[in-house]
């Protein structure tokens, strides 16, 4: 019997209407179900989008209030931890001294000289003149001749006027000492100088002083006299930063692939990695807080932390993902690229994505609204900088863009190898940055108005102004002479890449022309030469959206009394030459960067992480090239009397070498990991199969710098956090003189909080 089911075919091919009719009415029944289904999954999506953008509003605010109320325990704190340093000489000078009591003294002829000291210095000045005249007019006349000669080896005599004034006096008068001054010089005249230089006040001064770039406050310490322990700790800190000698090494272990980015919030650690995770760290702890499967290469993160959100870009997905960090659900996916995604940046308002297509989107993050797409640029974007309204793109190419969310355009753009036309050291020192791939923009970093770029060989730190002028500020180098020129005084031919808006040199020149042209030489390749500042050419932007009010050299609409912010190039402020590093990272705060070469596996390769502090900016009254310090003091508006204040930048830095627990877990064998485990700053335990940080596994991938930590992210997944807080590890060579951490400009008033 044959058990095979055989379908029916009706022969004219028709199917029964009335089936035909409930199958139409069951898939008509099937799609407003689907639609019903659909319709309430998005208004839940946008209902718990709604109720997560109100939890962060009202986070936010409940932050904003956390933060003043922290501010103003913070200033009592240190109003009180100022009355009570004073506190103890309070006391001893308020009391009431007796003038007739200290002569009477016991009452026998005989008096106490200290106490009759102490009640003449409670005297005014006319009563202590009068006081004087009385005596001088009770004397004897065999006792004038006696005065005389008491007034003449007084005369002749030192007097340590330092050492009789109250003490809050005394110390006023040795807070514009350097610390290297105070205690090398002044606490050896006498023992009132030295009880001086040891004053609680004096130190409570320089730690104020040493910590007013830290990004957390300074906790003053539970007794006064712990100001100057503190000030030796936090000397300790500078001085390590400065010598490369990181103290202790902790290892975080999770990540089994490249570590791609690694993002430092206070003691707040974000890292992704090529295992398709981010992870959240306690830095101090070393405890993993929140691992979060995001099913793609991580390629780039940034974080918001006023509105606790993050985003993440993906290595080979043209999406952007947006993240709360309380509850680690998913706000927003953008997509806006045909590619991966290379660099994020964010802001209270928006988000912006540099692709792998050379493309940038713009988005209005709270709603996923599109703004504005860029297209594409000469090359890959190293990083993006979103400041209010404007947003910085800097390509591997050394191209720097600045682009206008408001208005949908470029508004300015300029190379970072024409900086430098106008003064022969910048210009031999930029002249090949972003030409060719030895020269390529190995990575960038940048916080406000202050930008890093790096290639494998130098290192440049830029400043930009803000200033409600519409000049641009003056950049020249050391090497340069004379003082800066007027802009009508500068020839207008021009011998290359119209790109740039101006040229650094003794005078920032402004240019109009955005247009790219460039010189051939007879063998049809690019011709670069030294370049000539040029004037600013006849204005072609005047139907530019919003250009009400005065066009300014650079042809963009300037209102009066506001600032053209980005619009200028910015100053260089200074150069540093390097080996042949790959990644690096910036704490510019603190003018500081770490930087590491490539750990390459071939024999003899450079493995080496290297710290280095550009100087910061000084005024001076004298006519020598100046640098105010960062974001301060920049009007813009000088007149022709401060035009020889030329700005100057600092070639003298000098890069270090890490040393210290690093230099000790550089390399390993097998037979040393019973020792390495015992190494002197480790905290915590050792990664598996570890054969030292100066290896091709531990090559640095990722890097963050704070204050107090740095912090690495290796090809082998793993992170390990090196802290410079300590003295266990010193340097060898000569000690280093104390105030070259602090200079006597930065000596505060020790009166304010």
């Amino acid at each position: 019997m044959d058990m095979e089911m055989l379908t029916e075919i009706i022969d004219g091919g028709e199917i029964d209407e009335e089936f035909q009719a409930a199958l139409d009415e069951l898939a008509r029944a099937h799609m407003s179900r689907l639609t019903d289904l659909k319709r309430l999954l998005e208004q839940t999506q946008s209902a718990s989008a709604a109720q997560l953008h109100a939890l962060q509003a009202e986070l936010r605010l409940l932050r904003a209030t956390l933060d003043e109320e922290r501010a103003r325990a913070h200033t009592a704190e240190l109003r009180r931890d100022h009355e009570r340093v004073r506190a103890p000489r309070v006391g001893g000078d308020d009391e009431d001294w007796d003038m007739a009591r200290a002569l009477r003294g016991d009452s026998r002829g005989t008096f106490n000289e200290a106490d009759v000291r102490k009640a003449l210095r409670m005297l005014g000045m006319a009563d202590r003149m009068r006081l004087i005249g009385i005596i001088l007019d009770s004397c004897l006349p065999g006792d004038i001749t006696r005065q005389i000669q008491l007034l003449e080896k007084y005369a002749k005599s030192v007097f340590d006027l330092v050492g009789t004034l109250p003490p809050e006096l005394g110390v006023q008068c040795l807070l514009p000492l350097s610390v290297h001054d105070l205690l090398s010089g002044a606490a050896l005249v006498s023992r009132k100088w030295q009880k001086l230089v040891h004053d609680p006040a004096l130190w409570r001064t320089h730690c104020l002083a040493l910590t007013k770039t830290d990004p957390v406050p300074l906790r003053p310490p539970t007794n006064p006299e712990g100001w100057e322990p503190l000030y030796k700790s936090l000397h300790h800190r500078e001085r390590n930063f400065k010598e490369g000698l990181p103290q202790n090494v902790r290892f975080l272990n999770g990540h089994t692939n490249f570590c791609t980015t690694v993002l430092l919030k206070g003691k707040r650690l974000i890292s992704g990695s090529y295992d398709e995770t981010i992870r959240f760290w306690d830095v101090t702890t070393g405890e993993e807080k929140k691992c979060l499967q995001v099913k793609k290469p991580v390629s780039c993160i940034d974080f918001l932390s006023e509105e606790e959100v993050f985003v993440v870009g993906f290595h080979d997905v043209g999406r952007v993902h947006l993240f709360s960090s309380v509850t680690f659900n998913p706000l927003q996916q953008l997509q806006g690229h045909l590619y991966g995604i290379r660099a994020v940046a964010l802001s209270s308002k928006y988000l912006v994505s540099a692709g792998a297509d050379k493309a940038l989107v713009c988005w209005a993050w709270r709603t996923g609204t599109k703004i504005v797409r860029w297209g594409q640029q000469t090359n890959l974007s190293a990083h993006i900088l979103v400041f209010t309204e404007r947003v910085v793109s800097v390509t591997i190419d050394g191209a720097v863009r600045v682009f206008s969310i408001e208005k949908r355009e470029m508004i300015s753009q300029f190379k970072l190898s024409e900086l430098g036309a106008g003064d022969p050291v910048l210009n031999a020192k930029l002249f090949n940055m972003g030409v060719g791939s030895n020269n390529m923009l190995q990575w960038f970093a940048a916080h406000g108005t202050q930008i890093t770029c790096a290639t494998k060989s130098i290192i440049l730190h830029l400043q930009w102004t803000e200033s409600p002028s519409e000049e641009p500020q003056l950049i020249a180098s050391p090497t340069a002479e004379g003082s800066p020129s007027t802009p009508s005084s500068f020839p207008r031919t021009r011998t290359t890449s119209s790109m740039s808006l101006s040229r650094s040199g003794f005078k920032t020149p402004r240019r109009q022309s955005l247009n790219v042209s460039t010189a051939t030489n007879s063998g049809g390749a690019r011709a670069r030469t030294p370049t000539t500042p040029l004037t600013p050419l006849s204005n072609s932007r005047n139907g530019t959206p919003g250009g009400a009010g005065t066009i300014n050299a650079y042809g963009f609409p300037v209102k009066p009394g506001q600032s053209a912010i980005l619009t200028a190039p910015p100053r260089i402020v200074a150069v540093i030459e390097t080996p042949d590093v790959a990644v690096g990272a910036v704490d510019p705060r603190k003018r500081r960067v770490v930087t590491a070469t490539r750990f390459s596996s071939r024999t003899g390769a450079d493995r080496r992480i290297f710290m280095s502090t550009h100087s910061a900016p000084i005024k001076r009254s004298s006519p020598l090239p100046i640098d105010p310090p960062d974001g301060e003091g920049e009007t813009g508006n000088e007149s022709n009397d401060d035009s020889l204040q030329s700005r100057q930048v600092d070639f003298s830095t000098s890069i270090k070498e890490l040393s210290g627990v690093w230099a000790a877990l550089a390399t390993s064998d097998e037979n040393d990991n019973g020792l390495l485990t015992r190494t002197e700053g480790l905290l915590g335990g050792l990664p598996a199969k570890f054969a030292g940080l100066a290896t091709p596994g531990m090559n640095p991938m990722a890097m963050a710098l704070s204050h107090e930590e740095v912090v690495v992210g290796c090809a082998d997944g793993t992170i390990y956090v090196m802290s410079f807080v300590g003295h266990q590890y010193c340097q060898e060579k000569a000690a280093v003189p104390v105030d070259d951490y602090l200079s006597r400009d930065d000596i505060a008033d020790p009166t304010t909080a």
